[in-house]
């Protein structure tokens, strides 16, 4: 590994008296580099490198852009691999980093993947919210390419929902914007949206159309990931029309196309539908074996788990047609059950969502409440200050002349005495006569003037 990452040897050297900007840069070349392993195939490497990597970053503040790059990356190796939940928490904290690193196209498009894996998981309520997320950050920041997978991934949750109209619109602002774009794999994922939604409507002939028009652009694109999914639509339809034999050949051609170390959650679902054809063709004894492979292969992943309980429906159906009732009947009650137990989980963690957030949303209040009563009693200090510094006391033994009345001050000068007590007090003087000095300096008109009492 440090043959072909030199870098990381730099970056743990560097580590302490790099400048964030330097880190920066190191750790984008790290994620270029180990973006090309990624992409040749070597999961396992890249993951490795990529934790190796992200250890040493972590131990530094900032650095968000390089640190949320290597998470997506790190999220990315995850879910090839199956691993679903690691996958969406790397995700997770993939996107706070790049998004607080200003990088708002690349945090759109984690999230979204955040909504699909919370999908895949079976959280459809926890999906919607990051899809819509997703959709207001693409709006706020005129993402048109994240926008529109937004709006596709929407549709798909509002079309399980069975709110078919919301889903078309959705789907058509999608196409109208990749159209634009000139996407043709963002395009093939609306097409094939459309063409599920137009199933569900009854709509056949087109939905065959949308179909067929999706799995040709893939095919054009020549990618396999992309074929994959029209192969795996496309049969669905087909076999909801009663169409199993066309709908087993597309599967066998999706087959060639995977494989465990790629795809095995895309593969399971292939087998899902090959067993659903070749229970509809009264083939049981091959759906048996089928669904052998089907088991073994969900066993080395987690989520998905619709598809976990269609695999215990289907293998059911495919005891029964055989005569084996008992058997039939406990495989359905376990898928049930199990079905039961996926709806509780997800209650419970729609429940502790909502308790976490009532408890976030009562802290935050008691911090505010506190926060204005610090600021009211800050505000009364000052008030108090001001007043405080307004109040002048004398107090103590005062130095006065016993002849003129005068009061010596602290510099040792004599001052009159209402000069001294104004300048020490709030106190303010008004100047007359009383009746003794007014006697003996008026004392022609001392006579109209008043004794004082």
């Amino acid at each position: 590994m440090s043959n072909r990452i030199p870098q990381l040897t730099v970056m743990a050297e560097e580590l302490h008296s790099a400048s964030e900007e330097e880190l920066q840069k190191l750790a984008v070349t790290v994620y270029d580099v180990v973006f090309e392993i990624y992409k040749s195939g070597e999961n396992s490497e890249a993951k490795n490198i990529c934790l190796e990597a992200l250890e040493l970053l972590n131990q530094t503040a900032g650095v968000l852009k390089g640190k949320g790059l290597l998470n997506k990356l790190l999220a990315n190796t995850l879910h090839k691999k199956g691993n679903l939940k690691d996958s969406l928490k790397y995700n997770f904290l993939a996107g706070e980093q790049l998004l607080a690193a200003g990088e708002k196209k690349t945090a759109a498009s984690v999230y979204g993947n955040c909504g699909a894996l919370l999908y895949y998981l079976g959280d459809t309520a926890g999906s919607y919210k990051w899809q819509l997320k997703t959709l207001q950050i693409s709006e706020e920041n005129d993402l048109k390419y994240e926008k529109a997978r937004a709006l596709v991934n929407i549709s798909v949750i509002l079309e399980k929902r069975r709110e078919y109209s919301e889903a078309l619109s959705s789907l058509e602002q999608a196409r109208i914007i990749f159209q634009d774009l000139s996407d043709n794999r963002g395009l093939s994922y609306s097409l094939s949206a459309i063409a599920i939604v137009k199933a569900q409507l009854g709509e056949t002939k087109e939905s065959l159309e949308y179909h067929e028009h999706a799995l040709n652009l893939r095919k054009e694109m020549g990618e396999e990931r992309e074929i994959l999914l029209s192969f795996i639509t496309f049969s669905n339809h087909l076999s909801d029309i009663n169409r199993p034999e066309e709908a087993e050949q597309l599967c066998l051609q999706a087959l060639e196309i995977t494989d465990e170390s790629h795809w095995p959650n895309m593969q399971a679902i292939v087998l899902l539908n090959i067993i659903d054809a070749l229970h509809a063709q009264g083939l049981y004894k091959d759906a048996t074996q089928r669904i052998s492979e089907a088991s073994a292969l969900f066993a080395t992943f987690d989520g998905h788990n619709d598809s976990r309980a269609r695999l215990k429906t289907l293998e059911s159906k495919v005891l029964f047609a055989q005569e084996k009732h008992k058997a039939a009947y406990l495989t359905l009650l376990a898928g049930t059950e199990e079905k039961d137990q996926i709806h509780k989980e997800n209650r419970d963690e729609e429940i502790s969502r909502m308790k976490i957030a009532t408890e976030v949303e009562t802290s935050l209040r008691e911090k505010e409440i506190i926060a204005r009563k610090n600021l009211e009693l800050s505000e009364t200090n000052d008030q108090l200050r001001i007043a405080l510094a307004r109040v002048k006391t004398l107090s103590g033994m005062l130095p006065i002349c016993g002849s003129c009345k005068r009061i010596r001050d602290d510099d040792g000068y004599w001052q009159q005495i209402e000069s001294y007590i104004s300048n020490h007090s709030d106190a303010e003087f008004s100047h007359g006569l009383c009746s003794d000095c007014m006697k003996k300096l008026y004392p022609e008109i001392a006579g109209d003037v008043p004794e004082d009492t």
